[in-house]
């Protein structure tokens, strides 16, 4: 018999701001069996851990992540 997976999207939606630690160990203490989240490239080679192209939903920044630089420069 096959086993449904129960996958976190974004750690945990719903709870938490999304693709954060807390949202992270929100799904794996509701028994999720994965979390996924979302892994960019910033303009300077920087991983970071963002769902959308751009800043401009979850931050008071704006612009897209692959044109921003990890150093504000």
């Amino acid at each position: 018999m096959r086993r449904v997976l129960r996958i976190g999207h974004r750690g945990a939606a719903g709870h938490d701001p999304e693709n954060t630690v807390g949202r992270d160990s929100k799904g794996i203490a509701l028994g999720v069996d994965f979390v996924e989240i979302d892994v960019r490239r910033t303009a300077d080679g920087v991983l970071v851990v963002l769902h959308d192209e751009t800043v401009n939903r979850t931050t008071n920044g704006k612009g897209r992540v692959d044109r921003l630089c990890t150093t504000g420069t």
